[in-house]
């Protein structure tokens, strides 16, 4: 934490704390909890119209309270409100103005952690499709595996490439490309599980991870793929090929994201070799590998 906080006044403190929150969550805890620890509340509570961001419990007291909310997000954002529950009092208009000004600077924190979060999913996020990039899968996928080590549970990654793609960048130009792109991020997540995670793996090229799910089991899941994108108009004479692999097909010494994704590669290759329009493992690969 920036200097010695725990011995700074309480606005400092508070002030030190909102510079130090990473993100908005832990920025709504700091002010929840402040506001019972500087001002006595009963309770204080970060929400929106949807949710609760944070809370903190005060003391416990029977009879009258009073109860007032302050806007945390910005004008133009969605709406944040800090609330707070205090014993009624002479000093309850001191404390609503005392908060009022401390708001002021919460607000701008919660403003410019709200831009961070943006430039950070920004940096993750494929501009044109939505998907993620590499970089927010990468993440992911190291995580994913590193929970498999000290578990049981597979995950499957499938690639994917769009074949004749490039005949429709020649031949139509990279609007339609594009819109075929785009096509295909909507077959995804119309296909997809809520859990399943894909990106944009470059170009024409899309990585899907599916946790949970053996490599023969993403089998069905390759079809109803291939199925939906190939039946739309907008494909314009592409389809998928698709190559799958599981971490039970990894040897101990090679439990990786980047092995896993060799697999798959190799996998996807061998189906555009044998004729594009396919997933690759077949279902007694598929079986192999998943044992």
């Amino acid at each position: 934490m920036t200097g010695d906080a725990t011995a700074a006044p309480p606005i400092l403190r508070f002030t030190l704390r909102l510079l130090d929150a990473p993100g908005l969550c832990e920025l709504a805890e700091v002010c929840a909890e402040d506001m019972v620890g500087m001002f006595g509340c009963r309770r204080a509570t970060v929400r929106d119209e949807e949710r609760v961001w944070a809370w903190a419990e005060g003391h416990k007291a029977d009879g009258s309270s009073v109860s007032m909310a302050f806007r945390l997000s910005g004008p133009l954002e969605p709406k944040v409100f800090l609330e707070v529950t205090l014993d009624p009092g002479p000093d309850v208009p001191v404390i609503r103005q005392q908060i009022i000004d401390l708001m002021a600077i919460a607000r701008r924190a919660w403003r410019d952690r709200r831009l961070l979060c943006e430039e950070r999913q920004r940096a993750r996020q494929d501009a044109l499709t939505g998907l993620d990039n590499r970089r927010g899968i990468g993440e992911y996928l190291e995580h994913a595996i590193g929970v498999g080590r000290h578990t049981t549970e597979v995950l499957t990654v499938m690639l994917v490439d769009l074949d004749n793609f490039k005949n429709v960048n020649d031949t139509h130009g990279h609007h339609a490309g594009d819109d075929v792109l785009q096509l295909a991020a909507t077959c995804f997540r119309e296909v997809l599980r809520p859990s399943d995670r894909l990106c944009r793996w470059g170009g024409d090229e899309f990585l899907i991870a599916c946790p949970g799910l053996t490599a023969k089991a993403a089998i069905g899941v390759a079809e109803r793929l291939r199925t939906a994108f190939r039946e739309q108009p907008r494909s314009r004479g592409t389809t998928m090929s698709i190559g799958i692999a599981d971490t039970g097909s990894l040897s101990p010494g090679d439990y990786n994201a980047a092995a896993l994704i060799r697999m798959a590669d190799a996998n996807l290759y061998a189906a555009k070799r044998a004729g594009r329009d396919r997933h690759y493992p077949g279902a007694a690969n598929a079986s192999r590998a998943a044992g």
